[in-house]
């Protein structure tokens, strides 16, 4: 079967190849793969900034249908439309395994970086993070619960109420959810960007989100940092009003320089948030199922696999929001 492959650490280094259709083994489901997002961490890969992953077929956010069941497997069907989370197993005995924060699991190995990826026609998942896709939920909207899910666990981190004023900075995919999941929770969402950002936040503004060209210090409560750039990070400090809080999902890739005595003197918060759990997942279909939350706007993109080096160079240009890869000519346009 066709796959995208990293075929080195080098920056750049992905090609097209071909690879054995994987065999269902007992207590695993494998899914027949109909669209797959790109997600950030796949642009870092790319970029050669996450060193010595053992297997070189990424992906993560996908949708598709339930193609095999191995033995001793129940409560699914072959032919089901589903998504699955991008955890592939844990140990399953640690404190964050008996607490549900099986994210945080030291042993956890995860779909796309540890065990192959969607990134190809099949995938193999454990079916207890296997999620059927609501009947009204379309394929190409169930590829993108996973960074949905990641979201809403961030969000669900924090005392989110209706009418709270929230800063998003940074307006990609992430921001771009972070922004529209707020809104579903009633909250009053402002977003925040740069020039290079300019057609991002057109696109957010399209997406009935309020667009400012700078934030007012000391003006929210809560500030959700999607960038991870260091500039956004300390852009989303100065915002926060005194023993405000900075909910930090923009992952950084390298140190950052803070004003940290305002830490101190403004009694204020940093909230980190990682991945997903089962209930962060059975939340964003809902959301997804109720029309609560609208996904459309995140997605501008769907080329086929074989154009996977122009998808990944026009989203490092910053390029559109969410491109997904359809990898099977079932799925629908």
């Amino acid at each position: 079967m066709k796959a995208l492959l990293r075929k080195s650490d080098t920056p750049k280094d992905f090609a097209l190849g071909e690879v054995l259709e994987p065999v269902t083994p007992p207590g695993m489901v494998k899914i027949k793969v109909a669209y797959s997002g790109i997600c950030g961490s796949d642009l870092h890969i790319y970029l050669g900034q996450e060193a010595g992953l053992p297997q070189g077929i990424h992906g993560h956010e996908f949708s598709g249908w339930i193609a095999g069941l191995g033995e001793g497997v129940e409560n699914l069907n072959v032919g089901q439309r589903v998504t699955a989370e991008h955890t592939a197993s844990t140990c399953g005995v640690c404190q964050y395994c008996k607490t549900g924060r099986y994210q945080l699991c030291q042993n956890r190995h995860s779909i796309g970086f540890d065990t192959p990826g969607s990134f190809t026609e099949y995938v193999l998942v454990d079916p207890q993070y296997v999620h059927p896709l609501p009947d009204n939920v379309s394929l190409k909207q169930g590829a993108l619960t996973e960074p949905l899910a990641c979201i809403i666990h961030a969000i669900e981190l924090v005392d989110v109420k209706p009418g709270l004023p929230v800063l998003v900075v940074g307006p990609g995919p992430m921001g771009l959810l972070a922004g529209l999941a707020l809104k579903a929770y009633g909250c009053q969402v402002d977003i925040l960007g740069t020039e290079a950002d300019r057609e991002r936040l057109e696109r957010a503004a399209a997406a009935g989100l309020h667009v400012v060209s700078e934030a007012k210090p000391g003006a929210y409560p809560l500030a959700a940092e999607c960038s991870g750039a260091g500039g956004g990070i300390r852009a989303g400090l100065t915002a926060l009003e005194k023993g405000g809080t900075l909910l930090q999902v923009g992952i950084a890739t390298r140190p950052v320089e803070l004003p940290y005595d305002q830490m101190v003197y403004r009694e204020l918060k940093i909230q980190g948030t990682f991945c997903h759990t089962w209930k962060d997942w059975r939340q964003a279909l809902r959301l997804e199922e109720t029309g609560l939350l609208d996904l459309s706007p995140v997605i501008t993109g769907v080329v086929k696999l074989d154009d996977w080096k122009e998808a990944f160079e026009d989203l490092l240009d910053k390029k559109g929001m969410k491109t997904l890869f359809v990898l099977n000519e079932e799925a629908e346009s």
